[in-house]
C-alpha cells in the first residue's frame, strides 16, 4: 500500500529535523514561532501529536533526555523519515504547492466594494503600511544559512508584490471614485 503523501506541516518538522539534528518538541515549536510567516503554527497541540503521529509512522524516532526535573524527549529523523522527507521536497509537485496560497488580504480585497469609498482608502494604506513594516522587519533579520536566506528572499520579494499590487489597486480605485 503506498504511503500518503506528508503535509506541509509534517514535511516541515521533518526537514527541521534534519537540518538542526535532534530537538525537542519545544526546539521545533520555538522554530516556529521565530518564523517571519504566521503560516506555521508553533502551538504545542499541533507540533507535540505531530511528533507522536510521526514516530508511530516510523519516520522519526525519540530518546528520553532529561533536561533538570523536566521530561523531555529529543526527535531525531529515522531513515524511512528521511526518504519521506526527499519524497515531499522533490517534484512532482502536488497541484496545492504551486496554485495560488491563500490570501487573507486578496479575500479582503474581493469583498472591498462593501466599504464607502473613505473607509476603501484606509483599508489600502494600513494594509500598506503593515506590510511595508514587515518588509523592514524582514530585511533587519539574519538569515543563518543559504536555504534561509533563499526561503527569506523568497518572502520579500512576495512582499513586495502585495505592496505593488495594493498600491495600483489603490491607484485605480482613486481614480474611479473621482469619476
Amino acid at each position: 500500500m503506498a504511503s500518503r503523501a506528508l503535509s506541509e506541516l509534517e514535511g516541515c518538522v521533518l526537514g527541521h529535523l534534519r537540518k538542526h539534528g535532534p530537538s525537542t518538541a519545544y526546539s521545533v515549536r520555538q522554530s516556529f514561532l521565530r518564523s517571519p510567516s504566521s503560516h506555521w503554527s508553533g502551538s504545542a497541540g499541533a507540533v507535540y501529536p505531530l511528533l507522536v503521529r510521526l514516530e508511530k509512522l516510523g519516520l522519526v524516532e525519540s530518546q528520553h533526555a532529561a533536561r533538570g526535573r523536566q521530561q523531555a524527549w529529543k526527535y531525531a529523523v529515522t531513515r524511512a523519515g528521511r526518504e519521506r522527507f526527499r519524497a515531499w521536497l522533490e517534484p512532482p509537485f502536488a497541484p496545492d504547492v504551486v496554485s495560488i496560497p491563500p490570501d487573507p488580504l486578496r479575500t479582503r480585497v474581493h469583498f472591498l466594494s462593501a466599504l464607502p469609498a473613505a473607509r476603501r482608502d484606509a483599508f489600502f494604506n494600513e494594509a500598506i503600511g503593515q506590510l511595508r513594516r514587515h518588509l523592514a522587519a524582514l530585511a533587519g533579520s539574519d538569515a543563518p544559512d543559504e536555504d534561509d536566506r533563499r526561503a527569506h528572499e523568497g518572502g520579500m520579494i512576495a512582499t513586495r508584490a502585495r505592496i505593488a499590487w495594493l498600491e495600483k489597486l489603490r491607484r485605480r480605485t482613486a481614480r474611479a471614485a473621482r469619476r
